[in-house]
């Protein structure tokens, strides 16, 4: 399991920023090897934070050269004041209590 972690400091969203925003969302979850995200806001600063589940970096390289995550790639300064993308390999993860929906799900 690999998780991306993208870290922002949002700038003005406009239409053209939500209609890429829901055609990269949608091409992520038409992959199989996608297992989708989690986002929290920063409680002091305006920061968000979104973490992907991918199950193989093949997947992830072949998502992040869509034509839609390469044109917002090249948009990046529309819409963010800046950015910062993490990718990190899961070796194990456990705990108790979020039963099915625990997140990250299990390595197996």
């Amino acid at each position: 399991m690999y998780l991306v972690t993208f870290r922002l400091d949002p700038g003005e969203y406009d239409g053209a920023f939500h209609k890429l925003h829901d055609e990269i969302q949608a091409t992520a979850e038409e992959m199989d090897d996608y297992h989708g995200k989690r986002v929290w806001q920063a409680h002091d600063s305006e920061q968000v934070l979104v973490v992907y589940h991918w199950a193989s970096l093949d997947a992830l390289a072949t998502f992040g050269e869509t034509a839609s995550h390469e044109e917002a790639k090249s948009r990046w300064q529309e819409w963010y004041d800046a950015y910062e993308v993490t990718i990190t390999e899961v070796i194990d993860s456990y705990g108790h209590g979020f039963g099915d929906d625990a997140d990250p799900p299990s390595v197996a």
